[in-house]
């Protein structure tokens, strides 16, 4: 099993190919290791970030955490090269908080152990 850093960098991974995907040339990440859990900060601006797109993210990153799965789920993270894999981070953490304003993206994830 990896250890809970080497997950929380996979979802950092997939969060910075989104942005990029929509044009973002600009990222800023802050990744805080709690002894009961890890925060992860990013900061983007995509270029093409529609307000359907927006909603969509907000959508699967809400999704609730599904522990029960999540061994097996994990580790499809940022296998794939052709399409992100949105809906299984929204799987893999506690908390998301994603706000849009003047053409910055701003998304907050939490994963407690």
């Amino acid at each position: 099993m990896k250890t809970r850093f080497e997950k929380i960098m996979r979802i950092a991974s997939e969060l910075l190919s989104y942005c990029h995907s929509h044009g973002a040339k600009e990222f800023h990440l802050d990744i805080l290791e709690h002894d009961d859990a890890v925060s992860l900060a990013m900061r983007a601006r995509p270029d093409d970030l529609t307000p359907d797109r927006l909603e969509y993210l907000k959508t699967v990153l809400n999704a609730p955490r599904q522990r029960e799965i999540e061994q097996d789920y994990w580790e499809l993270i940022g296998e794939s090269q052709d399409c992100c894999e949105l809906t299984l981070l929204g799987m893999l953490c506690d908390t998301a908080t994603i706000q849009y304003e003047d053409s910055l993206l701003s998304i907050e994830l939490t994963r407690h152990d």
